[in-house]
């Protein structure tokens, strides 16, 4: 019965570190992958309500 609350323990333990783990690598305003600058500043841009007026020639 011993091995039942140590398995839980362990696995509750290995879940934990994961999330650490996860959390530590997707931190909120972080870029990741291949990063676009202009597809990026047309993006937040729009959702401003603001205009890219370098766009317009």
């Amino acid at each position: 019965m011993e091995w039942v609350i140590i398995g839980v323990a362990v696995l509750v333990g290995l879940a934990l570190a994961g999330l650490l783990v996860w959390k530590a690598k997707h931190q909120p305003g972080s870029v990741h992958g291949d990063f676009r600058f202009d597809q990026h500043k047309g993006l937040e841009t729009s959702k401003r309500g603001l205009f890219d007026k370098t766009k317009f020639r």
